[in-house]
C-alpha cells in the first residue's frame, strides 16, 4: 500500500464541517479522511511518559499522535516537533477544573453541571476563565498552522469524569455547545476538527438511546468515536460490529474512529470484513506491554491496510523531516550474529522533498553509505567489524532536513558467554529473565531495595573484558560496579574484584545502556552491583533486562 507523499487540493462545501470556518488545511483532512474511511486505517499512537516510545520497537511511526493539553508541557515545543514530523495531532483533556481532579471519585469538589452551565455564578467564572486559558494553547497552535483533532469531553458518557452528567445527560452535551461555540464563534479557532468521542460499557446497560442525550448534535461534530479496551485484539469480532453501529446509531452518518484501545485491531479481519475499518485507531499503550505486545505492534503498524506517517500525505506546500526505519533485525535482544554477516533492512521515505544521502551509524560513527537510496534498503555489515555495538541510521533530503533511525542493539563475531547461565540476585523476581537474551523481559529487583546485586555464573573460568547491560523500563542506577570472581559459587573462601565502577549516570527511560570495558580477566561469576538509582525512580525495582558478557564467537 501506497498513499504517498502528494499535496491534496480541493474543499468540500462548508455546509459538512462543525465549523463552516474550518481553515483550508483542515478541509483538506477531513476531505482525506473520506477518501480512506471504509477502506484503511491511520496508526495512531498516545504520547505519555507510562510507556515506551514504540517506534523504537517497530521502526514506523504513527500517522496520528495523541497528546493530553492538560499535561501538554510547552507548547512551543510541541509545534516545533509538529512541524519537524508532519503527523496529524490529536489532543483530549483531562479537565482538572478548579485545579481539582477530572476523575469524579478523586475529586474533593463535586461539579454540579447545572451550576456551571448558568452564567453569573462561580462555577461559570471558572468555567469561561479555564476555556480561556486552552483557547490560548490552542490558538498558538492556529498561528503556527497545525489542524488539532480536538476530543474533549473524552469518554462523555462514561461516569467516571466530571464532566459526565448521568442524571441530566443534557447537561454534558450543552457543556459541549458552550465550549464550541466560545471556541469557534469567540475566539475564532479554526483550526479544530470537533471529534466526539463515548466511553466503553455495556451496551444493554448504556444502550444508543441513553447515550445519545449526550451527543451534542450534528452541527457540533465532524468525528465521531468511541473508547474501547478489555477485548480480544487478534480473534474478537462481534464487540467491534456492536459498538460500531452503536456508534452508528448515535451519530449517523458521521466518521467513526476508535479513539482509543489496547492496540490496532486484527488488520487481517478488516480487509475480510470481519471486523469494521475505522477511520484510525489509537493505542493508550506503548509497547512493549502486557496490553500491547511488541510481536503484534511490528505486525499491525506494517500491515497495508495501516497507514503510518511515511505513508501520510502532504496537505499543504510543507516538508518535513524524511521518515526511515531500521525492520529488521528487531532490537529485541537476538540481534546476535557469531558466526554469519547480517543484513539490515529497513525504509526511508521523503516528505516533501528527495532523500539525497542514506548513512549507517555505528556507535555514531558512519561506516557506509547510500546515495539516492530505494524505499525499501538492504545493507551489508562490514565483514571486518566485530563486537557489540549501537546501530542506527540517518537520511538526508534534498533541501537539507534530516533524521535519525530507531537504534538497533547489535552483536557480530562474538557470542554472549552469559546466556542462559545459571543466575542469583540478592532481592526480586525472575533473575533468570536477566539472561533469556530478551530485552522484554527481566529481573526486576525489591521496590525497596537501593542496594542491590545481580550474579552470572559462567559454568567455568572465562577470559572476559566487557560486560553490557541493557536495562528496561524507566529504573535503572546512577551507580554501579562490576564485579567478578574467579571462585565457584560454592567455594567457601570466594571473593569480589571490583572490574569497573560508574558514577552518576545519567537517567534514561527505555533501554538505558552501559558498555563496561576493562582490562581482560579470567572470571568464573560476575555480578552486578547496583549502589543508587538514577532520577530517584521509586516507584519499582531496578529492571534490568539483560547481561551479555561478549565473547570471541571461536
Amino acid at each position: 500500500m501506497a498513499v504517498g507523499s502528494v499535496a491534496l487540493a480541493g474543499t468540500v462545501s462548508g455546509g459538512e464541517f462543525a465549523n463552516p470556518h474550518l481553515c483550508q488545511k483542515g478541509q483538506q483532512l477531513l476531505l482525506y479522511f473520506r477518501t480512506i474511511y471504509g477502506k484503511q486505517i491511520l496508526a495512531g499512537y498516545n504520547v505519555y511518559p507510562h510507556t515506551p516510545d514504540d517506534y523504537q520497537q517497530t521502526g514506523r511511526h504513527a500517522a496520528i499522535w495523541g497528546r493530553d493539553i492538560q499535561w501538554l508541557g510547552d507548547v512551543d515545543e510541541v509545534i516545533a516537533h509538529v512541524q519537524r514530523h508532519g503527523y496529524i495531532l490529536t489532543l483530549h483533556w483531562h479537565w482538572f477544573f478548579g485545579g481539582d481532579s477530572a476523575w469524579t471519585r478523586e475529586r474533593k469538589t463535586p461539579v454540579v453541571l447545572d451550576q456551571l452551565l448558568k452564567p453569573g455564578t462561580p462555577e461559570h467564572d471558572t468555567l469561561m476563565r479555564e476555556l480561556s486559558k486552552t483557547a490560548d494553547v490552542l490558538e498558538k497552535l492556529q498561528q503556527a498552522g497545525i489542524v488539532v483533532l480536538w476530543r474533549p469531553l473524552h469518554e462523555i458518557d462514561g461516569g467516571w469524569f466530571w464532566w459526565t452528567d448521568l442524571q441530566h445527560p443534557e447537561n454534558t452535551a450543552e457543556l459541549w455547545r458552550v465550549m464550541f461555540r466560545y471556541f469557534t464563534e469567540e475566539r475564532k479557532l479554526n483550526n479544530l476538527i470537533w471529534v466526539y468521542s463515548a466511553g466503553v460499557g455495556d451496551l444493554k446497560k448504556k444502550p444508543p438511546e441513553w447515550r445519545r442525550r449526550f451527543y451534542p448534535g450534528d452541527q457540533y461534530v465532524d468525528i465521531a468515536g468511541i473508547d474501547i479496551y478489555g477485548v480480544d485484539l487478534q480473534q474478537d469480532e462481534t464487540p467491534y460490529w456492536d459498538y460500531f453501529r452503536a456508534m452508528e446509531e448515535i451519530c449517523p452518518g458521521k466518521t467513526l474512529a476508535l479513539c482509543e484501545c489496547d492496540a490496532i485491531p486484527n488488520p487481517d479481519k478488516m480487509v475480510a470484513g470481519k471486523t469494521p475499518c475505522w477511520l484510525y485507531a489509537l493505542p493508550w499503550w506503548g509497547c512493549p506491554h502486557p496490553r500491547r505486545s511488541v510481536d503484534w505492534a511490528r505486525f499491525t503498524m506494517g500491515h497495508p491496510q495501516v497507514i503510518t506517517l511515511d505513508e501520510l500525505p502532504l496537505f499543504d506546500d510543507a516538508s518535513y523531516a524524511p521518515e526511515l526505519g531500521i525492520l529488521r533485525p528487531a532490537d529485541d535482544g537476538g540481534a546476535w550474529f557469531p558466526n554469519s554477516v547480517p543484513v539490515i533492512e529497513g525504509f526511508v521515505a521523503g516528505r516533501g522533498s528527495p532523500v539525497d544521502l542514506l548513512q549507517f551509524l555505528v556507535d555514531d560513527k558512519v561506516v557506509a553509505e547510500i546515495r539516492h537510496p530505494p524505499r525499501d534498503f538492504s545493507w551489508t555489515w562490514p565483514g571486518d567489524l566485530h563486537g557489540t555495538f549501537e546501530l542506527t541510521a540517518r537520511a538526508y533530503d534534498a533541501a537539507g532536513k534530516q533524521n535519525l533511525s530507531n537504534r538497533i542493539h547489535i552483536a557480530v563475531g562474538v557470542r554472549n558467554a552469559a546466556r542462559s547461565r545459571s543466575v542469583r540476585a540478592s532481592s526480586g523476581t525472575n533473575p533468570e529473565a536477566a539472561v533469556d537474551g530478551s530485552y522484554y523481559s527481566g529481573w526486576h529487583a525489591a521496590k525497596d531495595a537501593e542496594d542491590a546485586w545481580i550474579e552470572v555464573d559462567l559454568g567455568s573460568p572465562v577470559e572476559i573484558s566487557q560486560v553490557n547491560l541493557i536495562w528496561g523500563w524507566k529504573i535503572h542506577p546512577a551507580k554501579f560496579a562490576v564485579e567478578i570472581s574467579r571462585s565457584a559459587p560454592d567455594d567457601s573462601e570466594r571473593s569480589w574484584e571490583t572490574v569497573s565502577l560508574l558514577e552518576d549516570l545519567p537517567w534514561q527511560p527505555w533501554k538505558a545502556t552501559h558498555r563496561v570495558r576493562f582490562a581482560p580477566r579470567i572470571a568464573r561469576a560476575v555480578r552486578v552491583h547496583a549502589y543508587q538509582r538514577a532520577a530517584h525512580q521509586t516507584w519499582a525495582g531496578y529492571d534490568l533486562a539483560e547481561i551479555e558478557i561478549p565473547i570471541p564467537a571461536r
